[in-house]
């Protein structure tokens, strides 16, 4: 993992926008946790009633094609830098919505609003979390809701990360990522764009270990007093991943 994290979407030209880990179509048969959790969310937010739905980095569209199986989805688009991935996804799901644009500048939307959006596992990779979080929010309808899946500190510290990967030939180039948002920056922030907002936290805790590989990057769990999975990345983290669940007003 960074089996939940998109270290290559909407981000710097430092990223991979066309990583080949989310070219595994293995993500249709076998879909991460998180999605199971925050579809679930979902289910007994809005019930069996139409919605339209918007992934914001969307990858190669695992999280739509497990919504689609569980949720009644009167709409679905999916949103991402990546052309490769959005080609893969519009393989499996020609029936969906799959829109090239940027979170940080958007414009293929024009203004349109969903019931929900999601966005899993790719705001930690800004330094600035206000343009993208006013964008997300901006793309839900009132009384509609937005699902992020993101590393947050239950303390009221936000932390900046940088990191690079010692190779033979030499030192990667510095990049960001695996940036640690408060709740108490969420829910500041939140409050100015609107002061009637309803939010929600809840934790995120994977149910199966994972082994660490040669990829210092890519997380592995290991067994703490608080957690039996705990997720560890080779920056020397602990990442605790929660899902916001924000209500429009």
């Amino acid at each position: 993992m960074s089996a939940e994290i998109k270290q290559g979407v909407f981000a710097s030209s430092d990223y991979q926008k066309n990583d080949p880990v989310y070219l595994d179509a293995k993500i249709y048969d076998h879909p991460k946790e998180s999605y199971k959790q925050i579809v679930s969310l979902i289910s007994s937010a809005c019930g069996n009633k139409p919605i339209s739905l918007v992934d914001v980095g969307c990858a190669s569209g695992g999280f739509i094609s497990h919504a689609k199986s569980r949720l009644n989805l009167s709409h679905c688009t999916g949103i991402d830098i990546s052309d490769a991935l959005l080609a893969q996804a519009r393989q499996h799901l020609p029936d969906v919505e799959w829109l090239v644009d940027s979170i940080l500048e958007p414009s293929a939307l024009n203004g349109r609003q969903f019931d929900v959006c999601t966005c899993i596992g790719t705001v930690s990779i800004f330094d600035d979390l206000h343009p993208a979080l006013t964008n997300l929010f901006s793309l839900v309808k009132k009384a509609g809701l937005l699902y992020i899946f993101d590393l947050i500190n239950d303390d009221p510290v936000d932390v900046l990360m940088r990191y690079r990967i010692m190779q033979p030939e030499g030192a990667s180039e510095w990049q960001p990522g695996f940036n640690v948002r408060s709740l108490a920056s969420y829910e500041q922030f939140l409050k100015r764009l609107d002061s009637g907002v309803l939010i929600k936290l809840f934790d995120f805790e994977l149910s199966a270990r994972i082994e660490k590989t040669a990829n210092p990057m890519r997380a592995w769990t290991l067994q703490t007093e608080q957690k039996r999975t705990q997720l560890v990345v080779g920056t020397g983290q602990l990442l605790n991943f929660k899902i916001l669940e924000i209500r429009k007003p």
